[in-house]
């Protein structure tokens, strides 16, 4: 017999209760589904694929930089970066206190990048570049405690040794924040030329970078690449610089502060470009410390600045070849006209002294030339006036930029009655005009300027442009002076490295002829009898010599500018002779590399090691050494340069000329 229960309530019961938190339990399930997947999807989604899939950029190797014979003058090395991913940073205080542990930089400099790093992008940002391998193998033992931190291998520039393209090349900086808003394709830390060739051929040598996308586990291991979007590589660029003449230059300006600048006076390809001091390149090779930079903002002899291009200097000596051309031209002096020189001259009842004392007797142009009389362009300064003086070297380009790719260039001043009016709110005074006359007074010229003047002297009349790469040829621009009037003037620079009164004479002796035009321009009116060796460094004269080769159709011109070189002769000239001897000199040889430049007696003006401090009574200092020469050579004739007119006649005071 089978009993059956009739009441299933309990039962009913029971199951209710089940099916109730079983609903429950679903119901909670599905709203915290629904708030993980609805409301907090986004941040979810990339927390799971950062946990699996991280973006690395891949930096462009920049182009290579090659001279005209094919020697590399900028080429890449690798390293390493430090990445860091700013959505992964939890504790940004605590990833400070790591690096600044292991000297990425100081503390306040790491908190900064990081700071500009999480500002700036949600995408990976190099905030340390050239990691040694100290701090490579410490970040990576420390990667599960700092996810947040990649180490990259880059690629940065590799230069040759000391500064020898320093200024040249340029510098390398951090992409700003407003560079990153007009172009979409820089990244977030990325380094773009910043001057000199890096900054005019920024496209040309900068790249594409890329993309690769990795899959890493929970400590943030590679486990495997998902995607990879290559970079493209910067175009390599050759210029017309010659690596060999500027190593020479370098060597030869060692210590001294100014600039050299060579180039082909037939094109105006650009051979050599030197500015001392100068900074070193491998500052700017990654990211440079903020500590680093007012440091060479502050030093006193201002190594970022570009003297071959933007420092201004009197002309001094140099300019005279200029006048005497458009003094021929404009009829204002023929080629037999000729002045006497007894050392001292009274123009407009102001004395004016000739640097020669007891003068240069009868000169005519090419004489005055060859010996650098200042007489003889005082007079011509006074005849032709201020107006004149200035049309005469505003068409061989002074007072406008050159337009040399690098930029940044001085225009340089040429003055004239309406300047004065102008920038002075006064006339312009005659005795003005005859420190015009020798490059003295209110004109300024930058180094490269002269070069490109001394250019359209020397090869007929054409003012050419100056340029970096052969691609950026431009028609020269014709000066308006008659062929035959620059020919004369020519044949008198020849006679001063050539001449018997030739202020660079003692070079004549060496194996390879060349011309030029020696010049010294003046800081502050010197003491009779002082030489120029004797005085402080900042209250030398500044030393000029623009010299060429061959003299009958010259292919190279060399521009050298000491400031405070106190003579031209022995300071700037063999200068510019040692680059001319390794240009047109013996060829290497068997087994050498290099052709041997003579000896050639050089003076040296360096600069103070520290700002000298001001005593009352100090009058002097120590003369500087020359170059030591070979035992049993004889000294070569030297003598010092004198003070050049001062730029105003005022009072009674007597003027001296410039040397050369």
């Amino acid at each position: 017999m089978t009993l059956v229960r009739d009441d299933l309530r309990p039962v009913q019961r029971r199951v209710v209760v089940m099916l109730a938190v079983i609903a429950v339990a679903l119901a909670t399930v599905l709203m915290r589904l629904w708030v993980l997947q609805v409301m907090q999807g986004a941040r979810w989604r990339v927390a799971a694929e950062n946990n699996r899939l991280r973006r690395l950029p891949l930096e462009a190797p920049r182009g290579k930089v090659t001279d005209i014979h094919g020697a590399v003058i900028l080429d890449n090395r690798p390293t390493y970066q430090l990445l860091v991913f700013p959505e992964e940073m939890r504790d940004p205080a605590r990833t400070a206190e790591f690096l600044t542990g292991i000297d990425i930089a100081p503390a306040e400099e790491v908190r900064a990048r990081l700071d500009k790093a999480r500002r700036t992008s949600h995408l990976p940002s190099v905030i340390a570049d050239n990691l040694t391998w100290p701090q490579v193998a410490t970040i990576s033992a420390h990667r599960a405690e700092f996810r947040e931190l990649e180490v990259h291998p880059a690629t940065r520039r590799s230069l040759p040794p000391g500064a020898t393209v320093a200024h040249l090349v340029g510098q390398l900086g951090e992409v700003s924040p407003e560079q990153l808003i007009q172009n979409p394709e820089l990244r977030p830390g990325q380094l773009v030329g910043r001057s000199g060739l890096e900054r005019a051929y920024q496209d040309v040598l900068g790249g594409i970078p890329g993309n690769l996308v990795v899959v890493v586990d929970a400590l943030g291991r590679q486990v495997s690449s998902l995607n990879e979007e290559p970079p493209v590589a910067g175009h390599p660029l050759q210029v017309t610089i010659d690596l060999a003449l500027q190593k020479e230059a370098v060597e030869a300006m060692q210590g001294q502060v100014g600039a050299v600048v060579a180039l082909d006076p037939r094109d105006g390809a650009v051979r050599a470009l030197l500015s001392q001091p100068a900074f070193d390149p491998d500052l700017f090779a990654g990211h440079l410390e903020p500590t680093r930079w007012h440091e060479l903002l502050s030093d006193p002899l201002n190594p970022l600045h570009d003297r071959a291009l933007q420092a201004l200097y009197p002309p001094g000596s140099t300019i005279k070849p200029f006048f005497a051309a458009g003094a021929l031209r404009d009829g204002v002096r023929t080629p037999s006209e000729s002045f006497y020189c007894s050392g001292a001259v009274n123009i407009y009842g102001h004395p004016y002294r000739c640097w020669q004392a007891g003068g240069h007797g009868r000169v005519a142009l090419q004489e005055a030339i060859e010996a650098s009389c200042d007489t003889f362009f005082y007079y011509l300064a006074r005849d032709a006036g201020i107006d004149r003086l200035a049309a005469w070297a505003r068409a061989f380009g002074f007072g406008s930029p050159t337009g040399v790719e690098l930029g940044g260039e001085n225009a340089g001043l040429v003055p004239d009655d309406a300047w004065s009016r102008k920038a002075r709110g006064q006339p312009w005074y005659g005795g003005e005009t005859i420190s015009v006359g020798i490059g003295q007074g209110p004109i300024l010229v930058t180094p490269i300027q002269l070069a490109v003047a001394y250019a359209a002297l020397i090869n007929g009349g054409q003012l050419v442009h100056p340029h970096l790469v052969a691609e950026n040829v431009t028609p020269p621009r014709p000066t308006g002076m008659p062929p035959e009037d620059l020919a004369y003037v020519r044949r008198g620079m020849e006679l001063v490295v050539a001449g018997d009164r030739g202020t660079a004479r003692f070079l004549g002796r060496l194996p390879v002829r060349f011309a030029g035009k020696t010049g010294t321009s003046q800081v502050m009116r010197k003491k009779e009898g002082v030489k120029w060796n004797q005085l402080p460094w900042e209250q030398r004269h500044h030393a000029l010599f623009v010299g060429y080769a061959p003299p009958s159709d010259p292919t190279l011109l060399v521009c050298v500018v000491i400031e405070h070189g106190g003579d031209a002769a022995t300071v700037a000239a063999p200068i510019a002779a040692r680059i001319i001897q390794l240009a047109f000199g013996p060829p290497p040889a068997e087994g050498g590399t290099t052709a041997a430049v003579p000896w050639i007696f050089q003076n040296v003006s360096l600069p103070p090691a520290a700002p000298p401090a001001a005593e009352a009574g100090s009058a002097t200092r120590a003369s500087d050494a020359a170059v030591s020469r070979p035992a049993g050579a004889a000294p070569a004739p030297s003598r010092a340069a004198e003070n050049t007119a001062a730029g105003t006649a005022t009072g009674g005071a007597t003027r001296r000329g410039s040397k050369r």
